[in-house]
């Protein structure tokens, strides 16, 4: 799907912006070819007053038979769905108590099911399309097939809790259907909304965003946050709460004042017995079974619970090898495939949709589980070379997967850093090359920030190694991309102070990283337990003293280590190796503290 943003100063078109009813002309801010047949292309204005954009030309299409098909379903079950951002909404509010729960456009009722399961609620779901149909079944959830046109649609009774996740874009008379979910709330309840954010829609954005969020030929209006405000208050709502979540936005609106929270976040202990009770009940060889399996084990392996993770990956391979035929213990035999499938039935004759998300784990369990780095790169280049694979097909159908294309960096941004071991001047050299990497089939480059995040990386393994040698050439690239706060701040420079001490003899300029990485730990909202700062806290600390001792500035070395060997009260306790490290360090140097 190509977007032409290529569009003149003055192409313009007259419609009323659907958020805040402005009349005047909207400039056209990109032209996209349509994801419904016949694909006409499909201006998208955009409103001056409130920053909203929305498709002035579209018809609205036919959900009851969108992506009808086997095989997307089987897509949507195995990894497009994000079953976590789906459930984290609902933990906005108070989840203790039996509560009415309805959501509309609830597709496959994952969000239900989890409500059912994890709090106990009493749900229902209102859905004519075909993933809901589906879910009704497998899941055994209350789906209703129909539009919700009024109130007495839902039911006799009105709701606790009503979630429209991703649906409100989709609207075309946004105002009328605000006012059917205003209908369906109980006294105090609350009404839970995502839609795509507007402020996302830039040329920056990465593919496997940019497409989803467009939609084109399914999303009507993408509200920005003023918009999106402005509509729910023309709705009639007392108390709004609208914050932007990276590409989406998330609202909670009631007419009682304090109901939700939205800087609540999932609780990823409760996500992961939730995804590991339903992989108990559903097999492993279909769809939804691999499904949950699959969102278990990369759970599991980002919460470095990596025996678990390895407990949990067992199953998947099992299943893959029943299913499809494939030995993922030989990730080098899917390296060797000559031609790929080129649509969606036919890759999932071949290997599930989460091929590449499941090879990427897999890599990331021989790295840092089994220690087999060389093992871990051919799960890399495997997971790389499926992901691009399945996304290209995707993107011949109007489509995309945002965690496919993240995991696709990801991995080729790994298979330098395992070199930082071996061949630490090599792992530098492919570093650096990164940036002007090309994905073999797509075309695309690296996103800037996950080359940052790799180079930043390699870096600091390599200081933590001493290839300070080798290290030393990615300095430049490393400062230019420094955050401004944060856990990566401390951790990097920390290692740029390493590196200054002992590499480039430079005492003074390290203890103004060492500072830094100091101050960077203790501006941490959770310096407490972050792990981070239990690591360089006090060790940054240290550093810097020893470093201004190194430098001759013995007034300097004395105060950094008096704040450790008597810190403020209310820090982390300083530790014992810690504390008699710059005991020694003051009596060796004799400085004033």
């Amino acid at each position: 799907m190509n977007i032409d943003w290529n569009i003149g100063s003055n192409a313009t078109v007259e419609a009323p912006c659907p958020a805040c009813g402005d009349a005047g002309p909207k400039s056209v801010r990109l032209r996209v070819g349509s994801g419904v047949p016949p694909h006409p292309e499909l201006p998208l204005a955009l409103c001056g007053g409130c920053g909203t954009a929305f498709f002035p030309t579209l018809e609205p299409p036919e959900y009851e038979t969108a992506n009808a098909t086997e095989a997307a379903l089987a897509f949507y079950l195995e990894q497009g769905a994000g079953i976590d951002v789906m459930a984290e909404p609902l933990f906005a509010v108070d989840t203790t108590g039996g509560k009415r729960y309805l959501e509309i456009g609830c597709g496959f009722g994952f969000s239900l099911d989890f409500a059912r399961t994890v709090f106990g609620w009493t749900v229902r779901g209102i859905d004519p399309g075909f993933a809901a149909r589906s879910g009704r079944e497998l899941l055994g959830l209350d789906i209703a097939p129909i539009y919700l046109n009024d109130p007495a649609d839902a039911g006799p009774e009105p709701f606790d809790l009503v979630l429209c996740s991703e649906v409100v874009e989709h609207v075309f008379d946004p105002l009328g259907f605000l006012s059917v979910l205003r209908g369906v709330l109980a006294p105090g309840a609350t009404l839970l909304l995502t839609t795509p954010n507007a402020g996302a829609i830039v040329p920056e954005t990465p593919p496997g965003i940019m497409l989803p969020l467009l939609s084109p030929g399914y999303h009507a209006t993408l509200y920005s946050r003023q918009g999106f405000e402005t509509l729910l208050r023309r709705a009639g709502f007392a108390f709004i709460s609208v914050v932007e979540h990276g590409p989406t936005l998330r609202a909670a609106v009631s007419m009682t004042e304090g109901t939700a929270d939205l800087s609540r976040r999932l609780d990823r202990g409760r996500y992961i017995a939730y995804l590991g009770e339903r992989s108990q009940s559903i097999p492993a060889a279909t769809p939804l079974g691999l499904g949950y399996r699959y969102r278990r084990l990369k759970e599991l392996t980002h919460a470095g619970r990596f025996d678990d993770a390895r407990e949990a990956a067992q199953p998947l391979i099992e299943a893959c090898r029943e299913r499809w035929g494939l030995d993922l213990d030989k990730p080098e035999e899917i390296l060797a495939w000559g031609e790929w499938p080129s649509d969606m039935d036919g890759f999932h004759g071949r290997a599930p949709f989460s091929l590449c998300g499941i090879l990427y784990f897999l890599g990331m369990l021989a790295w840092l589980q089994a220690g087999d780095r060389a093992r871990a790169r051919t799960f890399f280049q495997a997971a790389a070379e499926a992901g691009e694979r399945s996304r290209a097909i995707l993107q011949n159908i109007g489509a995309d997967d945002g965690e496919t294309e993240e995991l696709c960096w990801q991995a080729r941004g790994n298979i330098p850093h395992l070199l930082a071991w071996d061949k630490p001047d090599q792992a530098t050299a492919e570093a650096l090359r990164l940036g002007s990497l090309t994905s073999p089939l797509l075309g695309e480059r690296i996103p800037g920030r996950i080359l940052e995040d790799a180079q930043r990386k390699i870096f600091v393994d390599l200081v933590n190694l001493g290839h300070y040698r080798a290290a030393d050439s990615l300095v430049p690239t490393v400062e230019s991309a420094l955050p401004e706060s944060g856990a990566v701040l401390a951790s990097t420079v920390f290692a740029l102070g390493i590196l200054t001490l002992n590499h480039r003899k430079a005492p003074k300029g390290a203890a103004v990283f060492f500072a830094r990485a100091h101050r960077a730990c203790l501006e941490l909202p959770d310096r407490d337990t972050a792990p981070i700062a239990q690591a360089l806290l006090w060790p940054s600390l240290l550093h810097q003293g020893q470093a201004l001792a190194n430098a001759g500035r013995r007034e300097e070395a004395g105060e950094a280590l008096r704040g450790l060997l008597t810190p403020e009260a209310g820090l982390p306790p300083v530790p014992t190796d810690v504390r008699t490290r710059a005991e020694q360090l003051v009596r060796s140097q004799r400085l004033p503290v």
